[in-house]
């Protein structure tokens, strides 16, 4: 079997791999939403994108997974401990909710933005996605979850 402090090193790395993540999508994604030139906001939700698969996707399957497999190795209930049952429903809003709704929002601006780079101009379509800054918000959601998620790991209130 695993030592704790192997599966907690785990963890840990996995939840670095999720933050990076997490800001190497927010960043570009910021950074398109504000930009005027067409072609640099496809670069932009482009690079987001791929950061999206490569870090961000991965990167909180892995936090799960690896949080599931130490804290049970730690022996806590999964099911009645209180905090442990609150860090599950923060990852799962997480998981569930803010990570679809970023990737949704994503995907819409940066084909309308493959598409307004091809027509050389600004489309009806990318002012309409850019009017619509839902994977902004969620991605700062999923941000502010962060320090309670991590809150509750270290100190175990409840």
């Amino acid at each position: 079997m695993i030592a704790e402090d192997t599966l907690t090193l785990l963890h840990v790395l996995s939840a670095f791999w999720y933050v990076m993540g997490l800001a190497a999508v927010q960043f570009p994604l910021i950074r398109g939403w504000r930009l005027d030139d067409v072609k640099l906001k496809a670069v932009a939700f482009e690079e987001a994108s791929h950061y999206q698969g490569l870090l961000l996707v991965p990167g909180i399957i892995a936090v799960g997974i690896s949080g599931v497999f130490m804290w049970a190795q730690m022996d806590y209930n999964l099911i009645t401990t209180g905090w442990l049952l609150a860090q599950e429903a923060l990852y799962l809003v997480s998981l569930l909710v803010c990570l679809p709704l970023i990737g949704l929002g994503l995907r819409r601006a940066r084909l309308a933005s493959l598409k307004a780079e091809k027509a050389g101009a600004k489309t009806p379509e990318l002012e309409e996605a850019l009017a619509d800054n839902v994977p902004i918000v969620f991605s700062g959601i999923a941000t502010l979850l962060l320090p309670v998620m991590t809150y509750l790991a270290v100190f175990k209130p409840v």
